[in-house]
């Protein structure tokens, strides 16, 4: 995974993808979390970012997702678990094959529970989703492309 540990802090390179249906979007958190993200996850040495993604979805879910156009890139910088973050994101539509419903589910990143939750879009702002211009940018009709940074955050404040 490409995840490297630089000067006492990691710089991750991220893959998510945004499905969006009937006017939700699916998000996920571990229990321990206290905001959302687009489900995803880290890059592996010489794998496409679209691989990426459908490689995470099928590990955490069990479920086949298709990666489409990229709508997003994003340099993130947070502390998370006593950890200084420089994350690079690539944010991708996403559909999911055969998928069986939009209730609420579990998956699982290695050891840890993950919760998945389909949202809907126009509440977003009252909920804390990371990194913070999902808020805004899940919101567009249709979903405009862009690129977003973001200063200093502390994720595990509540």
């Amino acid at each position: 995974m490409i995840s490297l540990r630089i000067d006492g802090a990691l710089f991750n390179y991220r893959v998510a993808g945004v499905a969006v249906l009937n006017d939700k979007v699916l998000l996920h958190k571990t229990p321990s979390d206290n905001f959302w993200t687009l489900p995803g996850g880290r890059c592996e040495l010489f794998e496409f970012s679209k691989d990426t993604l459908q490689r995470e979805m099928q590990e955490e879910t069990g479920l086949a997702a298709e990666a489409g156009e990229m709508l997003w890139v994003s340099e993130n910088f947070f502390l998370y678990n006593g950890d200084k973050y420089h994350e690079i994101g690539f944010y991708f539509e996403m559909q999911i094959r055969d998928l069986p419903h939009q209730d609420d589910f579990l998956g699982a990143e290695g050891q840890d529970e993950l919760l998945f939750h389909w949202h809907d879009v126009a509440d977003l702002h009252s909920i804390r989703v990371y990194p913070e211009f999902l808020a805004d940018a899940l919101t567009q009709n249709p979903l405009e492309k862009g690129h977003f940074s973001a200063e200093f955050r502390d994720l595990d404040a509540g």
